[in-house]
């Protein structure tokens, strides 16, 4: 399909969209697009030439017919500009289906997963980076050694994240998958663990190769994993305060290889990508090279601040199962010392369909205070409240909007957590710098 000159992304500071925004940047396209609020992402947008507004009038939008607008699940279906675009007869395209169809022409390489497939997909690009094999990439997050979610072309491979929300994932046909977990969660689209397993499915038999977790459960394909999988991690031990680990992938090994983040977890997304990166010819040299040189995701196993003793960690973690392996890398990293948490649930119908789990996930922490749920795209559900799952966490307490901050300040314990993926990523920055300072 020939492409236009010019793009409208509705929803431009969300982290997939801001991909796509910076792709179409790099090929030299007029780029625009509107969002709710400013954001580090749309600042950075604007700063990369994009114009970026936060008026959702119609008459804010780009006159020109000819102009695609591109739009996110998370845009209602009568705001005001995406319905002027139909009423216009512009070429109207969900996100996910023009990343499909950026992604599908040529090698395709995809990491899809309930977790995981964010850290997944950025070492997996650092690995084909690093190596010097051409790759451009769309990720979930900002990827630390890139300082960036997107890693320009030409080239001759595409990493994707595959994103499950929406089943936006079925728009993709990879060349090799990893499917990374299949726990139930978007039960506001899918409605039972059922469906969710179903859609895997669905996705996997797009896939001309797929590698799946041993986890994993309702899809087929290659088993990696940290336990007798052809391709697996073995003997890990801490070395120096670091994670060691033998990488084995068939029937070629390498030891002493070193991860970049804590955690088993972490561990097992290595052992993910570097099945793919196996998969496109790189030597277990070349993939132990990068995943040791790896240093991480944005607001994944973030540690902002240490001292001796202490430690400030962000964390994106938005579900029961990866709380529960972030308060497990935690207790491995700083063994015997307490931690307090700072969570903000994220969404509504989350927060009802795995209140137990998470009630038992932050019950890990020492101490935890949770603030006002998050609602993104929901409107309130009647009976689910922050107060609710409060009451469910031994030395756990409501903590309000604005009190996040002296809350997590106040608290003795010497490893300091804030949790979520809503925007109490806007408490980052001060924390940061309230340490720093007390620490001078």
């Amino acid at each position: 399909m020939t492409m236009p000159r010019a793009i409208d992304f509705l929803g431009i500071g969300g982290i997939g969209m801001s991909a796509l925004a910076r792709w179409a940047l790099a090929q030299g396209m007029s780029v625009s697009g509107y969002d709710k609020t400013p954001s580090p992402l749309t600042d950075a947008l604007r700063a990369e030439g994009a114009r970026v507004r936060f008026d959702d009038r119609p008459e804010a939008a780009p006159a020109d017919t000819a102009t695609w607008v591109i739009y996110t699940p998370a845009i209602p279906a009568q705001h005001p500009q995406l319905r002027q675009a139909l009423e216009r007869g512009q070429t109207v395209m969900k996100r996910a289906a023009f990343l499909g169809m950026l992604a599908n022409d040529g090698t395709c390489l995809a990491v899809a997963g309930t977790h995981g497939k964010t850290t997944t997909s950025c070492l997996l690009t650092w690995i084909l980076h690093q190596s010097g094999r051409p790759v451009q990439a769309f990720l979930g997050g900002i990827s630390s050694n890139l300082q960036s979610n997107f890693l320009p072309g030409p080239a001759e491979i595409t990493v994707v994240e595959a994103d499950e929300f929406d089943r936006s994932f079925l728009h993709l046909h990879p060349t090799a998958a990893v499917i990374t977990s299949t726990d139930a969660d978007h039960l506001d689209v899918y409605g039972d663990a059922g469906h969710v397993a179903e859609a895997f499915g669905l996705f996997a038999g797009q896939c001309a190769h797929v590698y799946r977790s041993a986890s994993t459960s309702g899809v087929s394909g290659v088993e990696y994993g940290l336990g007798h999988q052809a391709y697996r991690a073995e003997n890990v031990r801490v070395e120096n305060g670091k994670q060691h680990f033998t990488l084995v992938l068939g029937e070629d090994r390498v030891d002493h290889v070193q991860a970049g983040l804590p955690g088993m977890h972490n561990i097992e997304n290595a052992v993910a990508a570097a099945c793919l990166a196996h998969h496109v010819g790189l030597s277990p040299e070349e993939i132990a090279q990068g995943i040791s040189s790896f240093t991480g995701v944005r607001r994944r196993f973030d540690v902002r601040w240490t001292a001796p003793g202490q430690a400030y960690i962000d964390d994106y973690a938005h579900h029961p199962t990866e709380i529960t392996r972030l308060l497990d890398a935690v207790h491995s990293l700083y063994p015997g010392q307490p931690v307090a948490l700072l969570f903000q649930p994220h969404l509504f119908s989350r927060t009802r369909d795995f209140m137990p789990g998470f009630a038992e996930a932050l019950g890990q922490a020492d101490r935890v205070g949770i603030l006002p749920i998050y609602p993104a795209r929901e409107a309130a559900i009647p009976g689910i409240t922050s107060e609710v799952l409060a009451a469910r966490i031994s030395g756990a307490c409501f903590v309000p909007e604005s009190e996040g901050l002296n809350w997590l300040l106040a608290q003795p314990e010497a490893i300091k957590l804030t949790v979520g993926a809503g925007d109490i990523d806007r408490l980052v920055e001060p924390l940061v710098e309230h340490f720093h300072q007390a620490a001078s």
